[in-house]
């Protein structure tokens, strides 16, 4: 099938494939929008800069939400940590609610863990996406995933693979975290409100994720 980004057609991979995640569990994680007990925001994530005002949190779930049918689409059962009928996650700090995202990951026995963000810097030069990853089994998700967005994000600066705890300690599984651009640069925060930008972004993930089980598959 051909799918329309960016003003230009190609043959997807997504599409052409034939059920290449039979079998599979994903859990997606769209980041931030924790509220406590008493309703308060404790981790409400980042927001661009300049009149766009978008937010993080929506972001993440728009990608993470389009990139759902794409995997499902495939075989894979995929489930979310939240969606946009329950957008807000509840929790006594943010390091609990990580660990709660993870936690759910391991019941579910989830083949990979995929967590979504955005980027921001007090250096308003500082732009472009950066993957992270934990422990080394699951580099070869990472690299999978990164691999993707540069070949979708070309004249975006890459900033490459990187290890890092925060992804999480506890997962079970292969788990990445991936920034998808900088909100507090001006040209990407306006290009991650844009909804094409946001398809863009979610077939390249999922397509990433894709090819990750394609090599582990043969």
């Amino acid at each position: 099938m051909l799918a329309l980004l960016g003003g230009m057609f190609f043959q997807s991979p997504v599409h052409a494939a034939k059920k290449l995640l039979e079998g599979k569990i994903i859990v997606l994680d769209p980041g931030h929008a924790v509220k406590n007990a008493a309703g308060k925001i404790i981790n409400p994530g980042a927001q661009s800069r300049g009149s766009s005002g978008v937010l993080e949190r929506d972001v993440a779930l728009r990608v993470a939400e389009t990139v759902a049918p794409l995997l499902e689409a495939q075989g894979a059962k995929v489930f979310m940590t939240r969606t946009g009928m329950n957008p807000w996650r509840y929790g006594f700090s943010p390091q609990a609610d990580n660990r709660g995202r993870a936690v759910l990951a391991n019941i579910v026995d989830a083949d990979a863990y995929v967590r979504v963000h955005c980027d921001w810097n007090r250096d308003r030069r500082f732009k472009g996406f950066t993957t992270f990853y934990y422990r080394w089994g699951s580099r070869a998700l990472a690299s999978s995933i990164h691999e993707s967005l540069a070949r979708a994000l070309t004249g975006h600066r890459n900033n490459g693979l990187k290890r890092r705890s925060f992804v999480s300690i506890s997962a079970q599984m292969p788990a990445v975290l991936v920034e998808l651009g900088v909100l507090s640069h001006k040209q990407e925060g306006k290009e991650l409100a844009q909804e094409a930008h946001q398809s863009h972004l979610a077939m390249a993930v999922a397509e990433g994720i894709i090819g990750y089980f394609q090599k582990e598959n043969s």
